[in-house]
């Protein structure tokens, strides 16, 4: 089966928002203290400017919805560090049915030609800890542990 990146339309957004609803509902099991559980996790008016911006692309099996990415493009440039143009992949979604077909790192080539294109230094993303799946995919793909966070309620 071929997986075919595009960029989405309007009328995807329901489609897109089940997918990303599959990995709230994870982010809300995994840190309850952040997280809420909403219908809508994606604002249609937020869809709409990230067509727009170009800044979401979606994954096709046979003309099916199966996965999604958003991502935004940075230039970070102070006279102390070096200058980078960061591609920072916010979301990869793989429907839980199609998951460990390959579809998370066809997601992952896609955005990288990406960058390459707009001429960015970097990729950069962040994990849940607790998101050991995503975790293996992206050490697979190449993908360094660059930082630690911390966090903690008070």
């Amino acid at each position: 089966m071929q997986v075919v990146i595009e960029i989405p339309r309007i009328k995807d957004f329901n489609r897109v928002n089940e997918l990303a609803k599959q990995i709230h509902e994870l982010h809300v099991n995994w840190r309850p203290d952040l997280f809420l559980s909403v219908d809508e996790v994606i604002s249609k008016e937020d869809f709409k400017k990230m067509i727009q911006d170009k800044e979401i692309f979606v994954a096709k099996l046979e003309d099916e919805i199966v996965g999604y990415s958003t991502f935004n493009i940075k230039e970070k440039n102070n006279h102390s560090m070096r200058y980078r143009k960061q591609l920072q992949i916010e979301a990869i979604c793989v429907d839980e049915k199609n998951r460990g077909k390959g579809i998370g790192t066809e997601l992952l080539k896609y955005a990288k030609k990406h960058g390459k294109e707009n001429e960015c230094t970097d990729v950069y993303l962040t994990v849940n800890e607790e998101n050991e799946n995503a975790i293996r995919v992206y050490e697979e793909f190449g993908f360094k542990v660059k930082s630690i966070a911390y966090s903690m309620q008070i």
